[in-house]
């Protein structure tokens, strides 16, 4: 089996799971107050779903390169793992243990971890750099909209 169709995969599995451990339609979850401004959470799974295409091709990108210098790049392919986990386990951890400091942690970690990802696999590919572009932009931005919410609902959220 090829290279790319186990990553991908991996991803879809990671992906998948994730969204199988939660329900986002949870009553505590959806009973907690929003900022006005957040007009477009209907649109929030359709951007995780472009985000982790990206990553996804990011890492075939990343494999297939290395493979054609004579090294694999399993490092690299675990911290996009993590990463990946890390953001398939952010929805289960706010939701069901209904802890938006749990998110706020797993969110920024998984942020920091494709800044410091995406700056090691730009010397392999500037294509596999560049597709961590959507993640860079929208994870501080998710973790921002955590401590937001934290700071709306601090009577009823930890």
């Amino acid at each position: 089996m090829k290279a790319r169709w186990i990553i991908t995969a991996v991803s879809a599995a990671l992906f998948f799971g994730g969204s199988l451990l939660t329900s986002l339609r949870d009553p505590w979850f959806q009973n907690l107050q929003r900022p006005d401004w957040l007009t477009f959470e209907f649109l929030i799974p359709f951007i995780w779903t472009f985000i982790w295409a990206c990553l996804t091709v990011s890492a075939i990108i990343v494999w297939e390169k290395s493979g054609k210098q004579r090294s694999r790049p399993w490092g690299f392919m675990a911290v996009y793992a993590a990463i990946a986990l890390l953001t398939s386990i952010y929805s289960p951890i706010v939701v069901e243990l209904q802890s938006l400091t749990g998110g706020i942690i797993v969110g920024g970690l998984a942020t920091l971890l494709v800044y410091i990802l995406a700056f090691l696999v730009k010397p392999i590919s500037q294509k596999a750099f560049w597709l961590f572009l959507p993640y860079a932009l929208w994870g501080p931005f998710g973790t921002y909209l955590t401590w937001l919410l934290l700071q709306l609902n601090s009577g009823v959220a930890k």
